[in-house]
């Protein structure tokens, strides 16, 4: 079984960006895009999902769209954060932790 975990942080003051809707899209190898989940974060700014992978789910593009401006709701320049990535093994945990503030983001890939 694949998990996928994020956590969001929020740079401007140090907390766990917590109850960020968070929308995944799984891109089909034909352009076919379809929800593939859609969930918020906790209360410690975390998301944690396990999927069970096909193989045409591992061949596929993936796109997790984080709602920020909700969150930031004084300053929504930055509205929504789009990462794009692929899921290529059915049993491997996949984490994307980002920092977050009104203006911009932070990202990177960990596994």
């Amino acid at each position: 079984m694949a998990t996928l975990s994020s956590h969001l942080l929020n740079s401007v003051n140090g907390t766990h960006a917590s109850n960020v809707d968070i929308i995944i899209y799984q891109i089909k190898s034909n352009g076919d895009r379809k929800v593939f989940c859609e969930t918020k974060t906790d209360n410690g700014g975390r998301v944690l999902k396990e999927f069970n992978l096909n193989d045409e789910d591992c061949k596929s593009d993936y796109e997790m769209v984080c709602k920020t401006g909700n969150y930031f709701s004084k300053k929504k320049i930055v509205s929504e954060i789009t990462i794009k990535f692929k899921m290529q093994d059915p049993n491997k945990k996949y984490h994307i932790p980002i920092i977050i503030s009104p203006n911009g983001y932070s990202i990177w890939w960990s596994d």
